[in-house]
């Protein structure tokens, strides 16, 4: 029999049971149709924070509807080792400077602690995740394959190393691509330079932000139509303090309101600067290396940033060019992960092409279904503003290395044999001398970005390259789950690169989630004190109730606010559901049969169940039938009718919001009818029945208030795993798990809208009854000695249908009808009027 409520003796429980059962390990030889989660392999930071909990209760929530509604489930979970933030959380731990295997030796360490301690809060979120489908990409196999994408992509000929300017963290002195980078607003000084005109030119102002780069200046630009520099285009001036000369030049692109509207072209100080200096063929001046120290600046030579932009504004102001100085608020690139400004530096770099292949990969978005579909837009965004080939070469250390050799004098790329990988170029020697000019070559020292490793999980979770049964019974995957923040990095990275290894898009749904912020409306974060630990609601409202919030939030893939009213709604919700269903355990008290609802016999609509899994779905519902009395021998009353249509329009609704992801509308609905028309109408209706001496009556009243409970538990269960699977096994007495019944099954017969008419009708005259009683200080259980409804000839008719329920539910001796004519409004003319006398 069912206690007191107690989420946490629950949650222990039946994880224990769920993980001795192997409940939800993936079978691949199954007969069934599959269902494969793209699982997002999250960087272990040793938290389980509010956004990985609706980030994996959505994909809970889908994976366990699937799971009752026919298909067999894959949901793996991965762990995204590499990388900066790695990097830098044990540099802030054990300093810099250690030599690589130590250092690498400790970035080990630390990931598996931090994923030690991330585990058992999934397992404790009830997430039915198969845990033998865990992979790290620090795994040798992991590495094997990601160096076996590059090396094919390489041969396709759209791997290749070549000096460009790249966007590069001087901070984490690495390369970086533009999908890492952010912008920040911050204040600053524009300053006014003179540029002196060589052979008698005129001088020219240029305003910049950047004077710590007038040594690797090399063109003034001016815009063609600016009357104000048409005499000075393809002359010459001269850049102070470093003494060059550089031409003048005309470029559309200048805007000649902004600043002085002429404008310094150093190499290079940002995008522009870049476009530029291909534009007019300018010479490339390296400005400063990878630690941000300035490179070929004379005496300035070794200063960085804030230092060396002091020193110039000093010489600058020494020998008169600087003219005036005012303040400015702009817009900088910073590195995602540090926070440092990012600079555009000339290095020599690997990179993946991109530019070219922009149909293939909107053709392949086009044919995904996003959830929500706006969000396929910030992926289309991101595509048509490509500017240049994906940068994947990292100067770091944790991480998978660039599997490539490169000739010191030709620069041929020396690839390894596949059969040798995993390889580690900077320490195994090269499988051959370069063929073009036979010269030992250089093992590349750099590190993959790690994109290139996650954006390939579709492939590695469906077997690829070497199981190759697995792979066309599981690819594509049926459904990519992840962050609008990650839609331009994980979710482009992955079709694109999948698409060319395959041929084929990786998935066929795309399931979007939002940001998860504070009360205040911004992004929870421990620094702006809005920051509310999973673990503490965990602890607190136990986690059913938290994993109701994340369906309850808000539409799928918008932002969702964490109120902690919501999680006490649902607390309120859970506590309502376990007290009805100890009301209907004493309820079922020598009841020996009945029907139940019907269930899932196929999975979905994409693909048919076989003859096999159908027989064992009939086969897990065979408890509830063998001893069934025929629903045709129970003389269901209309409130048992009213109920039941409920029921199933209920059970319809939310399978349809489910199977398009729309967690909301489906929990919404679950609870609405649950605590409304169950809770406050059903229980209060059967209530006489239960307690009374008519059998057959007692009897149909038992067999809905079991068939509505086995069917609101089912439909409950992708939400609420925990309390579900309790009533499941104790109420219902289940030998099976619930989340392995099948899903409740909409019947159009049970659905009866005068019967649903009728009920309303009754629930109006009880709400009013109620309401009459509390109004009058006297309690609901007193009898009343008559009750008179006026109401529409219709009405009164219909009520009489129910009369002995409202006499029994309203503690009335005697019930008067009293026709009156129907109000002319369409709204009103059902209206009814109760009095009550005692």
């Amino acid at each position: 029999m069912l206690d007191k409520y107690e989420p946490a003796k629950l949650q222990e429980k039946w994880i224990t049971v769920w993980d001795k059962n192997k409940l939800y390990q993936f079978d691949l030889q199954a007969d069934k149709p599959y269902y494969v989660i793209d699982t997002p392999p999250p960087f272990p930071t040793g938290e389980f924070h509010m956004g990985g909990v609706l980030n994996w209760c959505y994909m809970d929530f889908a994976a366990r509807f699937k799971r009752m509604s026919g298909f067999e489930v894959l949901f793996p979970q991965g762990w995204d080792c590499h990388g900066f933030p790695t990097e830098v959380k044990v540099e802030k731990k054990h300093g810099k400077g250690l030599p690589k295997d130590e250092f690498r030796k400790l970035c080990l360490q630390w990931t598996h602690d931090v994923v030690g301690t991330m585990k058992p809060q999934m397992k404790q979120m009830g997430f039915s995740i198969d845990w033998t489908q865990e992979y790290y990409t620090i795994d040798p196999e992991y590495y094997r394959k990601v160096q076996y994408s590059l090396l094919l992509m390489q041969k396709a000929g759209d791997v290749y190393r070549a000096e460009h300017p790249v966007l590069f963290c001087i901070s984490c002195r690495s390369a970086i691509a533009k999908a890492e980078v952010e912008e920040i607003a911050r204040e600053t000084v524009f300053n006014d330079l003179n540029f002196v005109g060589v052979d008698g030119a005129s001088d020219i102002t240029v305003a910049t932000t950047r004077p710590e780069l007038l040594h690797a200046t090399v063109a003034v630009l001016v815009h063609p139509d600016d009357v104000r520099y048409k005499k000075s285009i393809g002359q010459k001036v001269k850049v102070p303090v470093h003494h060059q000369d550089v031409p003048i030049l005309a470029d559309v692109d200048v805007d000649p309101i902004f600043g002085s509207g002429a404008v310094m072209v150093s190499t290079f100080g940002d995008k522009q600067d870049v476009v530029w200096a291909y534009r007019h063929n300018l010479k490339v001046v390296k400005a400063m290396d990878h630690a941000g120290r300035l490179e070929n600046a004379g005496v300035l030579n070794g200063l960085k940033g804030k230092e060396a932009r002091e020193k110039v504004l000093e010489l600058a102001k020494i020998e008169g060019t600087l003219l005036s100085q005012k303040p400015l608020s702009q817009s900088v690139k910073i590195h995602d992960r540090c926070k440092h400004p990012v600079e555009f530096l000339s290095s020599s770099q690997w990179f993946i092409k991109l530019k070219g292949y922009e149909n293939d990969i909107r053709k392949a978005a086009a044919g995904m279904r996003w959830t929500p579909e706006h969000a396929r837009q910030l992926l289309l965004d991101w595509v048509e503003g490509l500017e240049w080939d994906w940068c994947i070469s990292r100067q770091r250390t944790f991480g998978i290395p660039i599997p490539f050799w490169y000739c010191p004098d030709c620069g041929d790329v020396i690839a390894p044999n596949e059969k040798k990988l995993p390889v580690d170029p900077a320490k195994d020697a090269a499988p051959s001398d370069c063929p073009k000019c036979g010269k030992a070559p250089v093992g590349e020292k750099s590190i993959c970005d790690g994109w290139v490793d996650s954006s390939i999980t579709p492939l590695i979770i469906s077997g690829w390259p070497d199981d190759v049964d697995r792979f066309e019974k599981l690819y594509p995957v049926s459904v990519r789950p992840q962050g609008t923040d990650i839609i331009r990095t994980w979710a482009f990275y992955s079709t694109y690169r999948c698409l060319r290894l395959t041929g084929k898009a990786p998935f066929s749904d795309l399931l979007i989630n939002g940001m998860v912020l504070g009360n205040d409306g911004k992004k929870m974060s421990k620094s702006l004190g809005n920051y509310v630990e999973a673990k503490d609601v965990m602890q607190k409202a136990g986690v059913d109730a938290l994993r109701q919030w994340a369906a309850l939030s808000g539409s799928t893939g918008k932002d969702n606010v964490f109120y902690w009213k919501d999680v006490q709604y649902a607390q309120s919700f859970l506590n309502k559901v376990w007290n009805a269903s100890k009301f209907i355990q004493k309820s079922l008290d020598g009841f020996d049969g009945g029907p139940s609802v019907k269930t899932a016999s196929k999975g979905g609509k994409e693909k048919a169940k076989s003859a096999k899994a159908t027989a064992t779905a009939k086969s897990k519902s065979a408890k509830f039938d063998a001893a069934a009395t025929s629903s045709d021998a129970l003389q269901y009353s209309v409130t048992d009718h009213w109920v039941r249509s409920r029921l199933h329009q209920t059970i319809r609704s939310s399978t349809e919001s489910l199977k398009h992801y729309q967690y909301y509308e489906a929990l919404q609905a679950i609870q609405a009818f649950f605590w409304h028309d169950v809770c406050d109408q059903y229980l209060e209706d059967v209530k006489h029945r239960i307690y009374g001496d008519d059998s057959v009556s007692k009897m149909a009243a038992q067999a809905t208030l079991r068939e509505v409970l086995d069917a609101s538990v089912r439909l409950l269960a992708p939400f609420s795993p925990f309390m579900t699977e309790e009533i499941y096994s104790d109420v219902l007495g289940a030998k099976e798990s619930v989340h392995v019944a099948p899903w409740p099954v909409f019947d159009e017969d049970a659905v009866h809208a005068q019967h649903e008419q009728t009920g309303a009708y009754l629930h109006e005259a009880l709400s009013q009854i109620r309401k009459f009683k509390a109004q009058s200080g006297i309690s609901l259980n007193a009898d009343l000695a008559l009750v008179k409804i006026q109401a529409p000839e219709t009405v009164c008719q219909k009520m009489a249908d129910v009369l002995d329920d409202l006499k029994a539910v309203a503690h009335a001796k005697d019930v008067a009808f009293e026709p009156v004519e129907a109000e002319k409004d369409a709204e009103k003319q059902d209206a009814m009027t109760v009095a009550c006398s005692v």
